[in-house]
């Protein structure tokens, strides 16, 4: 069995964990993981409140979170860690020692700057988190919640520059072969003490995704009331825009508000039997909150492409018009041209449209920005799409299109 066979079953079973571990050279690239902070050595302090917030400026994620943490002792100085995966394509020495697809890593407490250090250490496990965040045995997993295995003997076991390469060299295949631990010095003072974490990343790629990103939630499960008692997740992912989340920490989409415009549905991944849920924002973002959040899975976001899926239709029957409208109706996502273009030339019987289908094709740009037809038929069609947002403020005269946009729009209206 291939190790992407293998990665694709822990995936069915994990969702997030291994999705890591499904890319090689030929799939896409993982780059960073965002995650929690964590007391490296055993402590009674509590998270009292935690805002997370996670915005996309391109392609690159800006993470901010804030932090309430609650010391029921006198004064106290605890070593608090960052764990970062390392990334699946290769660079790993890039910007050595720091993990080279994070930027601007910066930690605030009680209104001070906090340097920090950065270790290397050995992954627990070749699938990214697949044991380590989800152990079988109840034991190993309240034992990941107090004191990481890289922390003996009152310090932190790091590897040499020379001791991280030969791991790479040994374990070649391993999806993440060694993690970099961001720490710090943190005094907290009894009572009420705050922390503000900030940090970039860019964004992983892989086939059948224009992005994708992992947050591992459950390593906030290892402070002293392992759990969140007051959560708040605000995700920004850009106007215009649609993307997935795994249904891993929250029971389906009545768990998460809408902060801006835009609408909440279900959809399939991969194939797969479990739905994800499914938003499209016109503007605006989603936002969690949960009290007493004791988190049981790590957050997924992907933004699918809709030429993928209509590529992997032609594995299971000859290209149409009928399938070309449903795929656009129900999980356009995309405008790429120039995949348009590969895909129609790839199929042995290229589809043949009526000059209404062309006109529909035509329109979805204006469709994806909310535009209401004056057309009943048209708004009929369209209101029946799991993306589509109708707000009657928007006219063609208002709405900017993009350069992919208005070539999509000439591409279907010359009949091609």
């Amino acid at each position: 069995m291939t190790i992407f066979a293998i990665m694709k079953k822990i995936l069915l079973l994990l969702v997030i964990c291994a999705a890591v571990g499904r890319l090689n050279a030929n799939d896409g690239a993982f780059y960073a993981a965002g995650n929690q902070l964590i007391p490296i050595n055993e402590t009674d302090i509590r998270v009292q409140k935690e805002i997370l917030t996670i915005n996309r400026v391109g392609k690159q994620l800006e993470v901010t979170v804030y932090y309430e943490f609650f010391n029921p002792v006198g004064e106290k100085d605890l070593l608090v860690g960052f764990e970062a995966p390392s990334p699946y394509n290769g660079e790993y020495f890039r910007n050595f020692p720091e993990q080279p697809y994070m930027h601007d890593f910066k930690v605030v407490m009680n209104g001070k700057d906090l340097p920090y250090e950065i270790a290397h250490v050995y992954h627990l496990v070749a699938a990214y988190g697949a044991s380590y965040y989800f152990p079988d045995n109840q034991e190993q997993k309240n034992k990941n919640f107090i004191t990481p295995d890289y922390f003996q003997h009152g310090k932190i076991q790091s590897l040499t520059s020379k001791q991280c390469k030969d791991t790479v060299e040994k374990n070649e295949g391993m999806t993440c072969p060694f993690h970099y631990v961001y720490h710090f010095k943190a005094h907290f003072n009894k009572g009420l003490n705050i922390i503000q974490h900030t940090y970039k990343y860019e964004l992983s790629i892989r086939v059948g995704d224009e992005y994708w990103f992992d947050y591992i939630l459950t390593a906030a499960n290892r402070w002293a009331n392992h759990q969140i008692d007051d959560f708040t997740l605000n995700i920004n992912m850009g106007d215009c825009e649609s993307f997935t989340i795994a249904p891993t920490f929250f029971k389906d989409n009545t768990d998460w508000t809408l902060t801006g415009v835009g609408k909440k549905n279900y959809t399939t991944i991969d194939g797969g039997e479990q739905q994800w849920s499914f938003f499209h924002i016109q503007k605006g973002g989603i936002s969690f909150h949960q009290q007493n959040f004791h988190p049981e899975g790590e957050l997924s976001i992907r933004k699918p492409m809709v030429v993928h899926w209509l590529w992997q239709q032609k594995k299971y029957a000859s290209a149409n018009a009928s399938q070309w409208m449903k795929a656009f109706q129900w999980e356009y996502t995309e405008l790429d041209i120039a995949a348009v273009n590969r895909l129609l030339e790839g199929f042995s019987d290229n589809p043949t449209f009526t000059q209404a289908q062309r006109n529909i094709l035509k329109q979805f740009p204006l469709v994806y920005h909310g535009y209401v037809f004056p057309d009943k038929k048209l708004q009929k069609y369209f209101s029946k799409a799991n993306w589509y947002s109708p707000d009657p403020a928007y006219n063609p005269d208002s709405i900017i299109l993009t350069d992919k946009e208005k070539e999509w729009m000439k591409y279907w209206e010359q009949g091609k």
